[in-house]
């Protein structure tokens, strides 16, 4: 069915045009704005398709549900006057989950507890009736496929207010801090208790069934996960299937999913005593590591896929890597998935693919394709054949992005580096931008689109995005090996990427910059203050400027505080500023930051200041860390003032 719709038909108009006569180069307000349309997702019965539209540059998102019948039918709108949509799920045929940001304090109170609060209201999709808000804590842990008027929940029924008033009187929070699971009625919110969930476990798994079947539960005493199962059977109990020691950092295990032809043998991605991580079979009766299934010699094999259908909500149908062109790939164990996947990638065989949601018919399904030149376009394919639903960024034209290879690199200690290289145009060579990401304990893959590498190239700037140490994904030696390297090792492993790049003739070694976001940013703090010195100038975003004052605010967590204590150590760049910075730096720091407060770039500002060191500082007023909350005017001011700084300030004669 899937050949014979795509061989029968054309792309349909897309919803959102945007024909100029000639194609334009981006500007920086090109870059600033919002996408226009966000994450189509289709219907449980495939009748509908929802997704996110901006109303201005700056988002403010409403909600657009179309018939699938007939795209070009006025749609149902759906928006909040009070709030900022933030999200949503399909939860039955007729009804969406909503998630709304809402500003509840002015100033950060502590580290992840910012100035914006989720909400939670169930929506009717053809836009009548009232909203019906949820408790603030329930999270949507799957569908039900018996139960199509049904979706496994969590929570502790209270909401922020509560926490607040508990607090005021002086009583214990313990009680909401355990979150139940329930059945939750999506027509009314209602709740039926399905399990009381224990105080001590988390990482619970549900089979293909919607059975809680998996948990995890931290021993203190001993330092060790300890992982349970329980049978199907709602008064089953918990029984220990195997331990490990959450020191040992070279025996890394995570649970994946269910095997879909046995629910009595599970997947993990394990390392059993290799360096990476492959796809392993467990036994839950032999309570036994079984069968490599998958696995690289290359990097980790961690990232499972699961049923895009509704009726088939939790099934395990593949495995996620990484070509050796650096390319997102699948290899899967369900024949169907296969054959459709092969079928949609040969039709786009230049981008990127992503299944979205698959009717319970398995008539009708949302995908996503995405290329360096392709920010994002959104499809819907039915019975009536393939139709383009809309463009993520429609004013940014194809012949003006940038193309993006992968390459590999050896570090000066003979380590093998991946990073990914966004060449602008004109011939070499070619100023550049090392660009470190952030985390740093991350499975990073820049996206096939990626936004500050495009618009640093099209102000002409080479952009090199390392994999350096640190990053996980890549080998248990690869990750450990960053350990109390921070500003070190880890900083070596992004020069050498500069300094192949030059050896290779494409870049001018007197034209080199470092800009980055959070650990990128203290990477750029870091690269200010190094020698023997790189680099003209560097751009730290929203950067730790001591990686020990970051910690210490995680150091409540009994389980990462070793890891951290060991691992987050480096060089104190607030502390060497004055003194070691020899290069000018543009500081960038949203005042609302809950992840990395303000004060670290606070500073290390003071410290320049105090020697009368070239520095700017730039404060993005009512921003936090995450993208989400950079609007247009944000994006627009940092673009902006990245593009004046690396032209204008970046050593003698700019970059």
């Amino acid at each position: 069915m899937w050949k014979r719709a795509l061989g029968a038909c054309a792309l349909s108009l897309s919803i959102f045009t945007y024909s100029p006569v000639v194609a334009q180069e981006a500007t920086i307000e090109d870059f600033a704005t919002r996408s226009v349309m966000r994450a189509p997702s289709l219907s449980p019965d495939g009748e509908h398709v929802a997704y996110r539209v901006a109303q201005t540059k700056n988002g403010d998102y409403f909600i657009e549900i179309r018939d699938t019948d007939n795209l070009a039918k006025k749609p149902v709108r759906i928006g909040s006057e009070v709030m900022s949509i933030s999200g949503f799920n399909w939860i039955g045929d007729d009804y969406i989950l909503v998630n709304f940001l809402q500003k509840v304090r002015d100033q950060v109170k502590d580290t992840n507890e910012g100035v914006f609060d989720d909400k939670r209201a169930i929506v009717k999709a053809d836009g009548t009736g009232r909203f019906i808000e949820i408790f603030d804590d329930t999270t949507i842990v799957s569908s039900l496929p018996s139960k199509p008027n049904a979706v496994l929940v969590r929570t502790s029924k209270f909401n922020r207010d509560d926490v607040s008033r508990l607090q005021a009187s002086g009583r214990s929070i313990g009680d909401i801090q355990v979150r139940d699971f329930y059945e939750m009625n999506v027509k009314t919110g209602g709740l039926k208790k399905v399990l009381n969930a224990n105080s001590r476990f988390f990482g619970y798994q549900i089979d293909m069934k919607g059975n809680i079947r998996l948990a995890t539960e931290y021993d203190a005493g001993t330092r060790e996960n300890i992982y349970y199962h329980r049978a199907a059977d709602r008064d089953s109990q918990w029984t220990e299937l195997f331990r490990n020691s959450v020191d040992d950092y070279a025996d890394r295990l995570e649970i994946l999913g269910f095997d879909p032809q046995n629910d009595n043998i599970i997947f993990v991605a394990a390392t059993n005593g290799e360096d990476l991580a492959s796809v392993y079979e467990y036994d839950l009766g032999k309570k036994a590591l079984g069968e490599k299934i998958f696995g690289l010699s290359d990097q980790d094999i961690e990232n499972a896929l699961f049923h895009p259908n509704y009726a088939k909500a939790g099934e395990l149908v593949g495995f996620g890597y990484y070509d050796e062109d650096g390319k997102y790939e699948r290899v899967f164990l369900d024949g169907e998935m296969q054959n459709l996947f092969a079928t949609l990638q040969a039709t786009f065989p230049d981008n990127d693919l992503f299944l979205g949601r698959q009717s319970r018919d398995g008539k009708a399904i949302t995908f996503t394709t995405q290329n360096y030149d392709n920010p994002g376009t959104y499809y819907l394919l039915n019975e009536s054949g393939l139709q383009e639903l809309g463009k993520s960024r429609i004013n940014l034209d194809q012949e003006n992005l940038f193309r993006q290879e992968y390459i590999t690199y050896e570090s000066r200690d003979g380590v093998k580096i991946p990073a990914y290289v966004t060449f602008p145009k004109g011939e070499g060579p070619h100023p550049l931008v090392v660009m470190p990401h952030g985390g740093p304990w991350v499975s990073y893959r820049p996206a096939r689109f990626d936004e500050w590498s495009q618009f640093l190239a099209s102000q002409g700037y080479m952009v090199i995005d390392p994999l350096f140490r640190g990053t996980t994904g890549l080998g248990t030696e690869h990750w450990l090996s960053s350990f109390g390297e921070w500003g070190k090792m880890m900083s070596d492993d992004m020069d050498d990427g500069a300094l192949h790049l030059i050896r290779e003739g494409l870049v001018d070694p007197d034209r080199v910059a470092m800009f980055g976001w959070s650990f990128g940013g203290y990477s750029a703090f870091a690269a200010s203050v190094r020698s023997p010195q790189i680099y003209q100038c560097t751009i730290a975003g929203a950067g730790v400027g001591d990686p020990v004052l970051f910690r210490a605010a995680f150091s409540g967590n009994r389980f990462l505080r070793p890891q951290l204590e060991k691992g987050y150590v480096g060089l104190d760049t607030i502390e060497m500023a004055a003194d070691k910075a020899s290069v000018p730096v543009l500081v960038i720091h949203g005042d609302l930051d809950q992840r990395v407060r303000i004060f670290h770039s606070e500073k290390f500002v003071a410290a320049m200041k105090a020697k009368n060191k070239p520095h700017k500082f730039v404060v993005l007023e009512d921003a936090d860390h995450f993208g989400d909350t950079l609007n247009y005017d944000h994006r627009k001011l940092m673009y902006s003032e990245m593009a004046a700084f690396l032209e204008n300030d970046c050593g003698p004669g700019g970059l």
